[in-house]
Order: structure tokens, then C-alpha cells, then sequence
């Protein structure tokens, strides 16, 4: 059963995020995009609901995947809408899902 109404392509990029209106600065890695939406890791948390402002810093793309990316957006602000835990026994890591405004 596929959950998303966007097809998602395969990308790395360094962005920065935080909550919206807030001063704390989050480094993070895309790991994913699309018309609707990303997904990216991160060592902090955002519950979910949380809207987050995010700006990218660079992006590379597999070399198929170079043309199919629309919708990338460089900044935006956007609702995380799922998460997961992907700690290890040094620290804590997050997959954070999250759908644009």
C-alpha cells in the first residue's frame, strides 16, 4: 500500500533547519524528496506536528535521478509528519518525515 499521492527520488544534501520562529539552528542530511514532501536525519528531535523552516546548504543527486527530482525546494517551511528513532549505542539519531507548506 504506498501512503505517498508523489513519487520520492533518491538525493543528498546538507540543509539547516529549525522550528519555526525559533533561534535554535539544526544540521541535518536530505536523504529524500519530492513535489510534497522530504525525509531527513538528523540528531535532533521534531515531534511530530512541528512546523520547521529548512534551508539547503548543498545537494548532489544519484545520476539517474539528476532530472526527476521537481519540486526540490532549497527552503521552505514544511510539518514534520512522522519520525523514527534510529539511535545507536553512541547517540541518538532521527528520521524525520515532513510535508510542505
Amino acid at each position: 500500500m504506498k501512503k505517498r499521492a508523489v513519487e520520492r527520488h533518491k538525493c543528498k544534501a546538507s540543509v539547516i533547519c529549525n522550528c519555526f520562529n525559533k533561534d535554535k539552528i539544526v544540521n541535518a542530511v536530505m536523504l529524500n524528496c519530492g513535489e510534497g514532501g522530504m525525509y531527513f536525519e538528523s540528531d535532533s528531535f521534531f515531534k511530530e506536528g512541528t512546523n520547521i523552516f529548512f534551508k539547503m546548504k548543498n545537494v548532489s543527486f544519484d545520476t539517474y535521478e539528476s532530472e526527476l527530482c521537481h519540486g526540490l525546494r532549497t527552503a521552505s517551511l514544511a510539518q514534520v509528519r512522522w519520525w523514527k528513532e534510529m539511535g545507536s549505542e553512541d547517540a541518538s539519531r532521527f528520521g524525520i518525515g515532513v510535508k510542505y507548506y
